[in-house]
């Protein structure tokens, strides 16, 4: 009866350790040290004290209690007491990537500045110097696209020469619509007596319907003072394929029809000169070809067929090639050849107007 008394008496006396042992084993597997490895390289170290399914909660000696979102973070890592009394890992590495920008690198400065001030908390930190260090967006799409040409030709001998010419390209581009607007002008004098004056205009508007098939809308203007061409305008809608149509090459033929009048000044022999209206109706056969040759040269042509819709002997012809040379991503040398046959002009005006031009393009 003694002996029961006397181990009861012990079993009273070890109840408060075993219970103070517990505490103690609960508390120090409730604080485990972990290491978290975030998205933008970072490393926080700290003691486990709450988790769920969207954030872990850590505590140390510099930060004290904070938060981070379980969505920068890429590795956990476990550490030993052992470890870390050997190795101890700091809070927060603030020490950024190698080689960073000197504004990006004042920036992360000024953050640490602000936080070590108190003036934000630890979460804060983490997620304004995780945007900071998070790489850029690319860039969205570019639709707008323009180019200019500027060219001359100037010769100053027996007969002095002066040639001006110019391009203006404005192209844009959002699926599944293009619209590209071309403008081209000349002018010039070859021994004080005016020898071009000329401007060409044209805005086509595609409309994609498949891969491959799209419509189109035509619409230009002009006038050639030299050619007795007061002024002209032409619309006209139709339909277009692509026959290749790749990352360097690109085929399209067109079909379509075209309207046209032109206002033309008429010089009869002896008699006074007037002018006189003409309106064509006339179907529209064109092929373009364009080719990146590398990454130096581009080439491109097109090739369009004007035969009137009342007489097919009377038509229109217009060829036109391009050959760049690129100096630069946004800077070329280039070499036009234009081409255009009409059948029927102003009397004593030739039926073939050929132009060859030079010039230098820059690209925005």
């Amino acid at each position: 009866m003694a002996r029961l008394r006397r181990n009861r008496l012990t079993l009273v006396r070890l109840l408060p350790l075993a219970l103070w042992a517990c505490l103690v084993i609960t508390a120090l597997a409730g604080a485990q040290p972990v290491i978290l490895h975030l998205r933008n390289g970072d490393r926080v170290s700290g003691d486990l004290v709450t988790e769920d399914s969207t954030r872990v909660t850590l505590t140390n000696a510099i930060l004290g209690r904070f938060s981070i979102p379980l969505t920068v973070v890429t590795l956990r890592e476990g550490v030993t007491n052992l470890a870390i009394a050997k190795s101890p890992a700091p809070a927060i590495t603030n020490t950024p990537p190698p080689s960073l920008p000197p504004v990006l690198q004042r920036k992360l400065d000024d953050l640490q500045t602000v936080h070590a001030t108190g003036n934000i908390s630890a979460e804060e930190y983490q997620r304004q110097r995780a945007k900071l260090l998070s790489p850029p967006k690319p860039p969205g799409p570019k639709h707008w696209s323009a180019e200019l040409h500027a060219g001359m030709d100037l010769a100053f001998s027996e007969r002095d020469r002066q040639l001006y010419t110019g391009r203006v390209k404005l192209n844009y581009a959002r699926a599944p619509l293009r619209n590209n607007i071309d403008y081209l002008f000349t002018y010039g004098w070859t021994d004080g007596v005016l020898s071009a004056n000329r401007m060409d205009s044209w805005m086509k508007t595609d409309l994609d319907l498949t891969p491959r098939t799209y419509l189109y809308s035509l619409e230009g203007a002009g006038y050639d003072e030299i050619r007795r061409v007061n002024w002209r305008y032409e619309v006209g809608p139709g339909v277009g394929y692509h026959l290749i149509k790749t990352t360097n090459l690109v085929v399209r033929v067109e079909a379509g029809f075209n309207y046209q009048v032109q206002n033309v000044e008429e010089i009869p022999a002896n008699k006074p000169s007037f002018d006189r209206e003409e309106k064509h109706y006339s179907q529209r056969l064109a092929q373009d070809f364009r080719w990146n040759i590398g990454s130096q040269f581009t080439f491109d042509e097109k090739v369009e067929y004007f035969p009137d819709l009342t007489d097919f002997h009377t038509y229109r012809m217009r060829a036109e090639a391009n050959l760049r040379y690129w100096l630069k991503s946004n800077l070329s040398l280039n070499f036009t050849v234009i081409d255009t046959y009409e059948t029927k002009t102003s009397t004593g005006v030739g039926q073939n107007d050929l132009q060859l031009r030079s010039s230098i393009g820059v690209k925005f």
